[in-house]
């Protein structure tokens, strides 16, 4: 497909923010120029094609169209790439593919984002500065997932350090969740959105769950933890009657860790041993997670697989469970000689 000259110069504009009066003041020239080269209506002298790419960080020949068509492609690949690498948790892989592409697209918003992203995962600390200056730029883009990937970053990395204040600002800029789609979509793609919402609700509500249960001002006793906890675990079935979980039984071998952690502070002990039981059962069925296509009413037209799943690591479920054991060592202690008990930690630590 031809690129036009008119389609690259609004292109690159809208992709830097710029508005065509910065343009022309620029230049030197009239607005009305600038605008006359974006409907197609004329194109710029000769010798003002450099001063327009150097405006715009690129060269001539891409001004012009040549090998515009190449970059996408590379950023396209790009992409799948760095998607690829974070379903496998490669975080140091991530952050040198997006490094890279920088080296040879230092503006371009795709690589800013995604190199913004690798960037949080893990390198807040020694890339403050470089997350906030690149979500700041993120923020003027008139592509609404970086400017709201922006948003969720720049709150995230100042909460990191503390700065609370800040947090809440760029919290307070996330535009409401409405969801116009629903009622433009028909057909397969509304069946399909309608039911990608209530796979999604699930990692929604688990980290709602999270928040709400440590939160202290919440006052929930042991107790009402535990039944909180249940509520949920008893939702995800309520979505997956056919129990066929797929990536969530990642999230249920987690509940049913914590409610085994109440359980034990209660005193239950064999209620305890029985929910990390069932934790160890979601790790196994976890294990062997490749595709899944849903079989659930609510979710049949979903297929999902390890590819479509981000994960922070390299490291594996049960890895991450024995560590919570681990943490958790001193309120487990009533069950550290009981056989069940072991015989739990044992097959942890060989999966």
């Amino acid at each position: 497909m031809e690129i036009t000259f008119a389609e690259t110069m609004k292109s690159l504009r809208k992709s830097r923010g710029n508005t065509q009066e910065e343009l022309a003041s620029h230049l030197g020239i009239s607005v009305q120029a600038v605008s006359k080269w974006e409907r197609g209506d004329g194109m710029p002298d000769i010798m003002l094609l450099p001063h327009i790419a150097a405006f715009y960080d690129t060269t001539v020949d891409e001004l012009l169209g040549c090998g515009l068509i190449q970059k996408q492609t590379r950023i396209q690949n790009f992409v799948q790439e760095y998607r690829l690498l974070h379903s496998q948790g490669k975080t140091a892989e991530r952050l040198a593919l997006s490094r890279a592409m920088q080296k040879t697209y230092p503006n371009d918003e795709t690589v800013l984002y995604y190199l913004m992203r690798a960037l949080q995962n893990g390198y807040i600390d020694e890339s403050f500065d470089e997350i906030i200056t690149l979500g700041e730029k993120l923020l003027r883009s008139t592509n609404l997932e970086y400017r709201a990937g922006a948003i969720r970053g720049l709150c995230f990395t100042y909460l990191h350090v503390g700065d609370r204040k800040n947090a809440l600002r760029y919290a307070d800029m996330m535009p409401p969740a409405n969801d116009l789609h629903l009622h433009i979509l028909e057909g397969d793609e509304l069946v399909e959105h309608c039911q990608n919402y209530f796979w999604k609700v699930c990692d929604m509500m688990y980290l709602y769950m999270n928040y709400l249960v440590k939160c202290p001002e919440a006052g929930y006793t042991h107790e009402e933890t535990h039944a909180a906890w249940k509520t949920l675990y008893d939702m995800f079935h309520a979505i997956f009657p056919d129990r066929d979980f797929g990536f969530w039984e990642e999230r249920l071998a987690k509940i049913s860790f914590f409610m085994s952690v109440e359980s034990i502070q209660l005193g239950h002990t064999e209620q305890a041993l029985q929910e990390l039981e069932d934790m160890l059962s979601h790790v196994e069925a976890m294990k062997d997670f490749h595709t899944i296509s849903h079989s659930s009413l609510l979710v049949n037209r979903i297929k999902i697989g390890p590819e479509n799943i981000a994960k922070s690591s390299e490291e594996t479920l049960a890895q991450s469970l024995m560590k919570y054991l681990d943490n958790k060592r001193a309120a487990f202690l009533p069950l550290e000689d009981h056989p069940r008990f072991l015989h739990i930690k044992e097959r942890l630590s060989c999966i």
